[in-house]
């Protein structure tokens, strides 16, 4: 297991701890009922709920796609037990920009960033991550992954979103995840564009 992904499940660990609820009760109340998500889902079973892409992970380089759709996302804990749609995480992201979900301090300190090291321009906060945009300025989002899927959502503070999912992985290209960013990127850039006129 991952230092990350170690630091995921202690998170749900304190959150227990400190509010006496499951990570499932606080996300449903915090964040997904207030927000009106309604293709968000902290699951209690393995099965994707409604219409949904099938998830995909290739082994080996010339090894078939194996469909893994149906690995329980709860493993993760709070790494990645949950199940959403791009629509839902746009609307998470506008909202958490926005300050509907934090009080403005704890936004501030959760987009106070460091410098990860990385030649392109990406710093990353808590839980967020910065990433420039061409032409100037920036956009706030996070990556994610889980058997069969890779994604990768960005807002920026002025209101504009995207988000971008691949049903493949693990066994993508790094090409794939460097596209995923590149349509984020541009799909935000492109916004910035029909703003201006």
């Amino acid at each position: 297991m991952t230092k990350r992904n170690t630091n995921y499940l202690l998170a749900g660990l304190i959150i227990e701890k400190v509010t006496g609820h499951t990570y499932a009760q606080e996300i449903r109340k915090r964040i997904i009922e207030p927000l009106h998500l309604r293709k968000t889902y902290v699951p209690r079973a393995s099965a994707i709920p409604g219409p949904h892409p099938r998830g995909y992970a290739q082994p080996g380089e010339d090894a078939p796609l194996l469909d893994i759709t149906e690995v329980d996302p709860s493993v993760g804990g709070a790494a990645g037990g949950m199940i959403s749609s791009g629509t839902d995480l746009n609307r998470f992201l506008g909202a958490l920009l926005r300050g509907d979900l934090l009080h403005p301090a704890e936004l501030r300190e959760m987009m106070r960033t460091r410098d990860t090291g990385n030649e392109d321009g990406r710093a990353y906060g808590l839980g967020l991550e910065s990433r420039p945009l061409p032409g100037g300025g920036h956009y706030w989002g996070h990556a994610g992954d889980f058997l069969g899927f890779e994604t990768m959502a960005g807002a920026t503070v002025d209101g504009r979103r995207a988000t971008v999912m691949v049903n493949l992985g693990p066994g993508g290209s790094d090409a794939q995840s460097d596209d995923i960013e590149a349509a984020v990127r541009t799909a935000l850039s492109a916004g910035r564009l029909s703003a201006r006129g």
